[in-house]
């Protein structure tokens, strides 16, 4: 017996040393990914009213997998898209408006039901679906072009509407503006919702000048964005990676 309390107090001194090791370890290392929130990823594109790859847009969509995409421009001669991704993403709303025409907006997530809406007639669609961390909004918008009357009030009113929406919000959409103007941050603030990453080219006028004019907003979102091809379109696709805030 005593021969085996000696033995283990010369193990003793050893083991402290490697369990001090370990915790250094731990505190140095990074914290696993489930400890650092779910990393969202979504998808947003004017397809264009004049869009025949259709196709090839389903299959990038697909490919990448995103928790949710919307779209604009979407017409009787394009939206055949919708059924080649209604597999895969179920959880669909889609709404035509006067002037700006076609809004939709898809999640591969449950659909909490009769949540779907056209929110009218500020060319907007809203779904809420049920994501890994919970109940988020997610919304497509189109505002009419810059040098119409309407774009600055109808940016106002659905600012105004969104604020009224409670719970977490994904916001994606071709805003026909500057990210720093009065109209996309009468959306934003509205709806308190933060752009994710930098503002990057999505059209380019006159084949030359870059404009960044397609979003991509989250409820205390951080990320990145990274531009996609025109796949038919005259815009540029966006891919949006992001964490959002509790």
């Amino acid at each position: 017996m005593g021969a085996m309390m000696h033995h283990a107090l010369r193990l003793r001194p050893a083991f402290l040393v490697f369990q001090t090791l370990a915790l250094a370890l731990l505190v140095l290392l990074p914290p696993p990914a489930w400890a650092q929130g779910y990393t969202y990823t979504h998808y947003q594109k004017n397809m264009a009213f004049r869009n025949d790859e259709e196709r090839a847009l389903a299959g990038d969509i697909l490919a990448r997998a995103p928790d949710a995409v919307t779209l604009q421009e979407v017409n009787r001669d394009n939206d055949k898209l919708l059924a080649m991704l209604a597999q895969a993403y179920p959880s669909q709303e889609f709404c035509t408006f006067k002037g700006i025409g076609g809004v939709a907006v898809l999640s591969r997530w449950p659909l909490v039901p009769g949540s779907n809406q056209c929110i009218r007639p500020l060319g907007a669609v809203a779904i809420q679906v049920q994501m890994p961390q919970g109940r988020v909004w997610v919304i497509s918008v189109h505002l009419e072009t810059r040098d119409k009357p309407r774009h600055a009030r109808q940016a106002q009113r659905l600012g105004a509407y969104l604020s009224q929406v409670p719970g977490p919000k994904i916001i994606g959409g071709d805003f026909n503006n500057a990210p720093q103007s009065g109209p996309v941050r009468d959306v934003a603030n509205g709806a308190g919702v933060n752009r994710i990453g930098a503002a990057i080219t999505t059209r380019r006028v006159g084949g030359l000048l870059g404009v960044p004019i397609d979003f991509v907003f989250a409820s205390g979102g951080r990320g990145e964005v990274t531009q996609l091809p025109l796949l038919g379109s005259d815009h540029y696709g966006v891919w949006a990676e992001f964490t959002m805030a509790d």
